[in-house]
Formats: structure tokens, C-alpha cells, sequence
């Protein structure tokens, strides 16, 4: 299996910690951003390379990560988004939300249902599992 690449981006370094200690337990190899503008510039250097982004909704700056995640899904139409967040007003169309607080399984449910979509390995690609198992 070739190894993932997932974008987290949150403003608070414990969840951002917490999010990729889950998701390289699975083989998915994280990068971090803190804020939108951080993770528009991967985006912008990496972007084909990412395989899924994973952005709380409610960070500080000009950009939300709502907005994130429409500009992404602009620029790259195919990239399964996931959205993080305690509170939400209205779901978001596209994307898969992930409630906070959330276990670990709820979060890799999420994944598995964004990867195994057609287009992600060229086909669809069946749920991601850790290196070896």
C-alpha cells in the first residue's frame, strides 16, 4: 500500500497532536499546519501529494476552516475533506464532520469513508489500514 498523506490543521497543538497521533497509527503519514493561510501554503507546494485534509472549522484569523476547506476543494477538487468541530451551526455539503470531543475510531471512520472513495488510488481503494496488517 503506498502511504497517505493527510493535511491536520488546527489552531491548538494538543489537538493537532492528538489527531496525528491517531491517524500515523493507522500508517497515515501527517503534516501540521496551525491556521488556513499555513495549510494554503502546503496546499500550494504539496498539493497533489495530499491525500486528505482534516480542518477544525473554528480557528482565529481572516480564514476559517470552512473556508479552508471550499478554497482547497477549489483548487483541488478531489481532495476528500474532513471538518472538526465542538459546535456547528449548519453541515457543510462535501465534507464529512467530525463532532469534538470524538474517540479515536470515530475519527478513523471518517477517514475510511472519505479514502475509500473512487478516485483515491486510482480506484477506490477499500478502508486504509496500518503498514503490515
Amino acid at each position: 500500500m503506498s502511504e497517505h498523506i493527510c493535511l491536520v490543521v488546527d489552531d491548538e497543538p494538543a489537538i493537532r497532536a492528538y489527531l496525528g497521533a491517531v491517524l500515523r497509527h493507522r500508517g497515515i503519514q501527517c503534516l501540521e499546519a496551525e491556521n488556513a493561510i499555513e495549510a494554503l501554503r502546503i496546499l500550494q507546494k504539496l498539493g497533489g501529494q495530499i491525500d486528505l485534509l482534516i480542518t477544525d472549522i473554528q480557528m482565529p484569523g481572516d480564514m476559517d476552516g470552512l473556508d479552508l476547506a471550499y478554497s482547497a476543494r477549489n483548487s483541488f477538487a478531489s481532495l476528500p475533506v474532513i471538518v472538526v468541530s465542538g459546535h456547528i451551526d449548519k453541515t457543510p455539503k462535501d465534507f464529512v464532520v467530525v463532532h469534538k470531543p470524538f474517540l479515536p475510531g470515530e475519527l478513523l471512520n471518517a477517514v475510511d469513508k472519505m479514502m475509500c472513495r473512487p478516485g483515491i488510488d486510482g480506484a477506490s481503494s477499500g478502508p486504509l489500514t496500518a503498514p503490515g496488517s
